[in-house]
């Protein structure tokens, strides 16, 4: 009997208690929400000057935030309005939740002094997305270039075709893919290495994408060693796009990819030699088949071009002219875009074979001679020198609006107008041509 009658006295005290300390239990509350109100605030603004590009909040300040926050911003609230209604024969009741908040603010101001810190280093990118456009066919390649990242055997992937076949394309978006793969890379490695070979360059650019810088004024042998070292301590996948010549992996610094390190090395050319040579297991593009470069083609002119009485066939042999080739095709797509008459249709038929004849198979002439079609077809010699203008910059180089168009007005490449207002109006209307005509494309 006794061990309930302790109990039973024990509560019924502490009720009486909460009853008769009630006011007072109600100001400590509102002191200690103040003061735990007074420390996030001075959280807030601790977090509000660190670079939060180089660092990140702390998972355990995180929830101390949204702790205090629910504190501060609902359940006070809600403990306030109470208070204003309660009865004085309830006051007993609410006085134990309020000490019960009491204990329950006093644990989360104790946790909020971070004695370490707010924040931690922010932890390397793996790597960067990049600007992509729709994938159209290439699904058998995809996954074949898949298939070799995924394989322990291969470490080297050379993916093959011509010029505009859509290699680059179809890398852009396995490199995307491979940010949010959980195959184990620590770094995602996309170069541009173009035409002319620089190994200084290649050293340079590959250590800039790993947030890290190589001595300045060293020669390529000392560069090398550098960036060997740097790229030894990750597990790398390492796109090199547009690569034209021959290279030894050796020279340029980058580690041979091994089973035991796991690494990938992908390049993109032209070149099957170039492939053999860094002894890569190809991959090669082929040519889109008739349908789907058809698909691509209305897809960049629009539909509703079917409409047009006797269009079709003309438009099937002008797809056919394109060989096949994406590039081609939203190119020359993007010429014809907004013409309705078959007459100008026929006429552009006739130019676009005249432009490709005699063009060999698999040669570098394939695309370019299909791209001079949609250049000719400018028919504005300024709107085609301010094109040829940016060429000068380096390929997938991301060129300001504002910036480009004030360098064709200092060049002399937009006409003199009355004002300089008028004059970059008057560029941006030959940037929204060339833009409109898949000359150029659009950065985001």
């Amino acid at each position: 009997m006794d061990s309930i009658i302790g109990p039973v006295f024990e509560s019924v005290s502490e009720f009486v208690d909460c009853h008769r300390n009630f006011q007072n239990d109600v100001d400590d509350l509102r002191k200690r929400v103040a003061d735990l109100k007074r420390r996030r605030n001075d959280k807030v603004a601790e977090l509000l000057i660190v670079d939060d590009s180089e660092k990140q909040v702390k998972e355990e300040v995180e929830g101390w935030l949204e702790d205090a926050r629910r504190v501060i911003e609902i359940e006070m609230p809600s403990i306030e309005e109470q208070v204003q209604n309660v009865s004085n024969l309830s006051h007993g009741h609410l006085g134990r939740h309020v000490r019960q908040k009491i204990q329950e603010v006093r644990e989360i101001y104790d946790r909020g002094s971070f004695p370490e810190g707010l924040v931690i280093e922010r932890p390397p990118l793996v790597g960067t997305s990049l600007l992509i456009e729709n994938l159209v066919g290439e699904v058998g390649v995809k996954e074949k270039i898949w298939e070799y990242l995924r394989s322990r055997e291969f470490g080297m992937i050379g993916v093959c075709g011509i010029g505009g076949v859509g290699k680059t394309t179809v890398m852009k978006h396995i490199h995307n893919e491979l940010l949010n793969e959980s195959i184990g890379f620590t770094k995602i490695i996309w170069v541009t290495v173009s035409q002319s070979l620089s190994v200084v360059k290649l050293q340079g650019d590959i250590a800039r994408k790993m947030n890290k810088n190589l001595p300045k004024g060293s020669d390529e042998l000392e560069r090398a060693s550098r960036l060997k070292g740097i790229m030894k301590t990750v597990k790398y996948a390492l796109i090199l796009d547009d690569v034209w010549d021959k290279f030894t992996l050796h020279r340029v610094g980058i580690p041979e990819p091994t089973i035991e390190n796991g690494c990938k090395i992908v390049i993109t050319s032209r070149s099957v030699d170039v492939c053999n040579y860094l002894r890569c297991q190809i991959v090669k593009v082929p040519p889109l088949p008739q349908q789907e470069s058809l698909n691509l083609f209305l897809d960049k002119v629009g539909h509703d071009i079917l409409l047009i009485p006797n269009l079709e066939n003309i438009l099937k042999k002008m797809v056919a002219e394109c060989a096949g080739l994406p590039l081609a095709i939203v190119v020359i797509a993007g010429s014809m875009r907004g013409v309705r008459d078959i007459r100008e249709w026929r006429s552009a038929l006739r130019q676009l074979r005249q432009c490709v004849v005699g063009t060999e198979k698999d040669s570098e002439d394939e695309i370019f001679k299909r791209l001079k079609f949609s250049y000719d077809r400018l028919r504005n010699s300024s709107i085609q020198e301010c094109f040829s203008y940016c060429s000068l910059y380096s390929e997938d180089w991301v060129i300001p609006r504002e910036d480009l168009i004030e360098d064709w007005i200092c060049e002399g490449l937009v006409e003199k107008l009355g004002s300089r207002r008028e004059m970059h109006d008057k560029g941006h209307v030959i940037l929204n041509r060339l833009l409109n005509n898949c000359l150029l494309e659009e950065a985001t």
